[in-house]
């Protein structure tokens, strides 16, 4: 068994100090115990996923989720409590270490929201986000993709009998129908285990549905909890109902070819999104990562900016029918970073 590593971070330095002292002393084998005394430092080692747990004060829960990724995060309390993830500060070594014990034992059930969005034209967009949920209905979690792409083509990756769409739900949406029934009415299901609702025939619809229609409609999805990830795909347009799934999103992912008409329409995207995440939309900076797809060795460039994470690099695949460049892509280990 690996040894795991643990950053510590109390609001009482002492406590911290005393903690990872006694508890590297007895269990130093099996845990490293990270002392950390500066939030910025906590930061930069949940950034850089160089820790397996976090363990931090009760009163931080709320900058500091149960989980970031794949960390797992456990709260320190002043009395004891049975709620998953708490541990009461004032026991003994053994039972602390039981409880980092469980904390590393409980398992992230919340629905993730995936966001996938094009620099440009032809970069491969709808094929990465296909290529990641049939990653994840391969390992046998229950995945919903919805492409919202003004020319989205979803029948060229998944088929579906159900001849109801995006546009149905969409029209359902306006008329105040019975949501939970037209969701229902559209979900088709592709042999590789993938629920979607197929792509609206019209444009325009996408663009003119109101951003609170949206935001309902995904966060109605989330309270359901039929489906452990929401994959969305959709090319970069100002429309209200984009806005909303990059607003619902846990991790919003450009993909981007590395030419430079993507890497220039990606910095007018990002200059966007800046201005967004200063108004109407905080944090959506922080979730976005640039996913370089048919990334020519030679000749593509990186778009250069510190501020932006990368969540990897794929290069030109083999030529193949887009359902086959799906199945090649989710094969490869880059999308296993996309929500670390």
């Amino acid at each position: 068994m690996k040894q795991i590593r643990i950053a510590v971070y109390d609001l009482d330095a002492v406590y911290t100090e005393r903690f990872c002292q006694y508890m590297g002393e007895r269990y130093g084998q099996t845990a490293e115990f990270c002392p950390v005394y500066e939030r910025n430092e906590l930061d930069g080692l949940i950034a850089a996923r160089s820790v397996d747990v976090v363990l931090t004060a009760d009163a931080l829960r709320e900058e500091y989720p149960p989980f970031i990724g794949d960390i797992h995060v456990g709260y320190f309390t002043a009395e004891v409590s049975e709620e998953p993830g708490k541990i009461f500060r004032f026991q003994s070594c053994r039972e602390l270490f039981h409880g980092i014990e469980m904390i590393l034992d409980q398992e992230d059930t919340a629905v993730k929201t995936v966001a996938f969005i094009g620099a440009n034209a032809a970069v491969g967009t709808s094929t990465a986000a296909a290529a990641y949920a049939m990653r994840l209905a391969a390992e046998e979690k229950r995945v919903l993709y919805i492409n919202m792409s003004d020319l989205g083509d979803t029948g060229s990756i998944f088929q579906g009998v159900n001849p109801k769409d995006f546009q149905f739900l969409l029209t359902e949406m306006k008329a105040g129908a019975d949501i939970d029934a037209a969701m229902s009415a559209a979900l088709n299901r592709d042999s590789s285990g993938v629920y979607f609702y197929d792509n609206a025939d019209a444009p325009l619809s996408i663009m003119d549905i109101e951003e609170g229609r949206v935001a309902a409609f995904l966060r109605m999805l989330k309270e359901r909890g039929d489906f452990r990830y929401l994959i969305i795909d959709s090319s970069f347009s100002v429309n209200h109902g984009l806005f909303a799934a990059l607003g619902a999103a846990d991790k919003v992912v450009v993909v981007n070819d590395g030419t430079f008409v993507s890497n220039q329409r990606f910095h007018k995207i990002w200059t966007l999104m800046k201005r967004l995440d200063l108004s109407t939309h905080p944090g959506i900076c922080q979730k976005t990562a640039l996913l370089y797809n048919k990334f020519h060795s030679q000749y593509g460039k990186r778009y250069e900016n510190p501020e932006i994470a990368v969540a990897g690099s794929i290069e030109v695949l083999p030529p193949a029918g887009t359902v086959q460049m799906a199945e090649q892509m989710a094969r490869l280990e880059v999308l296993q970073e996309i929500l670390r």
